[in-house]
């Protein structure tokens, strides 16, 4: 029988002189590797900027909070309400909650674990939609969401896409990489994600003011 463990990490001998570079550097953040990162992950992801953090936490919340910083979107504020998926590791939640935000739960399809977008727009029509300011779909599994249809329905009501990448690094939605198709994303390279480091996130953006924010979201 063949045991599958979660964070099977494989480390091999290029690996690990990458490791001593780094330690023997005395660096070990912010340094000549993490640069070369960033910009590796924007160019293949299809953004300008990449900002690496340390953990997927850290991650969601400098993103929450740079778009709550940000004096372009009026509608996020503490206090507002993120429709996002039910189905997702607890960290999507957490970072909305410690963001001051309250997290509201949208159904997904069963068969594709994508959100269910006639929900989103039943859920604006049926409340007051000036109570909600951002969506963060996930993209859980590798799964892409519908985000033409996201996207339109965010620009319908006035909400900020904020997308969770953090389990699906590669992945298309027509033909574009996923974590490129709104205002901002982050991804996890947590053990237990298809590309590891140990402990890691990034977010990703177009947007030069978000990038700021992000490296220094107060």
């Amino acid at each position: 029988m063949i045991k599958i463990r979660v964070g099977d990490i494989q480390i091999g001998e290029h690996e690990r002189r990458a490791i001593n570079e780094v330690v023997e550097s005395g660096r070990f953040s912010e340094g000549k590797k993490t640069k070369e990162f960033e910009l590796l992950w924007a160019k293949y992801i299809g953004t300008k900027y990449c900002v690496a953090v340390n953990s997927g936490t850290s991650g969601l919340l400098a993103g929450l909070y740079a778009l709550l910083y940000d004096n372009r979107f009026k509608k996020v504020k503490k206090g507002t309400k993120v429709i996002t998926s039910p189905i997702s590791y607890v960290a999507t939640s957490n970072a909305i909650v410690l963001a001051g935000m309250k997290p509201v739960y949208v159904d997904i399809d069963p068969y594709t674990f994508k959100l269910d977008v006639c929900q989103i727009e039943d859920l604006l029509k049926k409340n007051n939609p000036d109570e909600y300011s951002i969506i963060l779909p996930v993209h859980l599994m590798g799964y892409p969401n519908d985000m033409d249809e996201i996207n339109y329905l965010a620009k319908k009501y006035d909400l900020v896409v904020f997308e969770d990448a953090a389990q699906a690094h590669g992945s298309l939605y027509k033909g574009k990489r996923v974590g490129s198709l709104s205002l901002l994303a982050d991804y996890s390279f947590y053990i237990a994600h298809n590309i590891q480091v140990g402990e890691m996130r990034a977010v990703v953006t177009n947007d030069e003011k978000i990038r700021t924010l992000v490296l220094a979201p107060v």
